[in-house]
């Protein structure tokens, strides 16, 4: 720091579970919904220089812990190059980011998809054509407020809603994306509107050269159209045409993404057992029996045949 200013702040959860007797301050992530975890590697200034410091002097700052617990982080974060010295820092074998290069215009990264997907892109988009007139209409500033009361409904109608995952049964999570959304300049809600009715609905942020698919939904009713893989191929195609913009990241890794092109970033873990506590020490001997215990148990891959395979 200079002159008592911070340079890089970082947000951590101190929670305190009892798990077999034991009282464990674990530091981890603060998560909002089922996004990403946006606040533990937040910086303050893009050009803050921050002094030399060790995973150790951050762990000391926070306080008295028994164990660290950081999940999917970035390449390049702060904590995985800090922890990666200690050798805390692992990749996350079911973690990942899909990220699509759009640095290609649009002409060339259709014929790159697999034939049965843009086959069913063009039905798609055959089929809403027919349903009447339609637009993709991008809401920004003063209009996306409304756009955003618009996605948190829309979600709300489908199997989220039914399971009481979606941000409307979530009015604290609903709450802090909302009040971010409306004071990030870059921050845009895409809609494909049919007949006057929005059908599918994107949250992106722009960050540098890349776009943030944050959230998407779409009306599970009209599921026969494919509304949102006709809203996803609008917008990789106005990010390819866009020079501004060299790749759409989608914060985290779903099977669906490999249609699209995607690759899987990996991401990584961070996890700690302070040696220095009666109970952090505890806490590693039992999470080292359990992960024994989990290797003997699991099926023996049949000779010739290696994981992953």
């Amino acid at each position: 720091m200079e002159s008592d200013q911070p340079a890089a702040v970082s947000v951590l959860r101190r929670l305190r579970p009892g798990r077999a007797g034991l009282r464990l301050r674990v530091l981890s992530d603060v998560r909002v919904g089922d996004m990403g975890y946006p606040f533990t590697d937040s910086l303050l200034g893009s050009n803050a220089a921050a002094p030399s410091v060790e995973i150790d002097d951050l762990l000391r700052a926070a306080g008295p812990w028994d164990v660290v617990n950081i999940r999917s982080r970035r390449a390049g974060s702060p904590w995985v190059v800090l922890a990666a010295s200690k050798g805390w820092a692992k990749e996350e074998p079911d973690g990942g980011v899909g990220i699509l290069d759009t640095r290609s215009r649009a002409g060339e990264w259709w014929p790159s998809l697999p034939k049965n997907m843009r086959d069913s892109v063009r039905k798609a988009r055959g089929r809403i054509a027919a349903s009447g007139s339609s637009e993709v209409v991008v809401s920004t500033g003063a209009e996306l407020p409304a756009a955003y009361e618009r996605f948190v409904a829309l979600e709300a109608s489908g199997w989220k809603g039914a399971e009481g995952t979606a941000l409307s049964n979530r009015p604290a999570w609903r709450d802090v994306l909302g009040h971010y959304l409306r004071t990030e300049d870059t921050a845009q809600i895409r809609s494909l509107v049919v007949g006057g009715r929005p059908v599918a609905s994107q949250i992106c942020v722009y960050v540098g050269s890349t776009l943030v698919l944050m959230k998407v939904t779409y009306d599970e009713q009209l599921g026969r159209l494919s509304p949102g893989n006709v809203l996803m191929a609008n917008l990789v195609e106005a990010c390819c045409e866009n020079p501004e913009i060299d790749r759409i990241d989608c914060t985290v890794w779903q099977d669906w993404h490999q249609r699209w092109g995607m690759v899987r970033e990996p991401t990584y873990r961070i996890l700690a057992f302070n040696q220095h506590s009666v109970r952090g020490r505890a806490a590693e001997a039992a999470w080292n029996v359990r992960r024994r215990l989990i290797r003997k148990s699991a099926p023996a891959q049949p000779v010739g045949v290696s994981e992953g395979q």
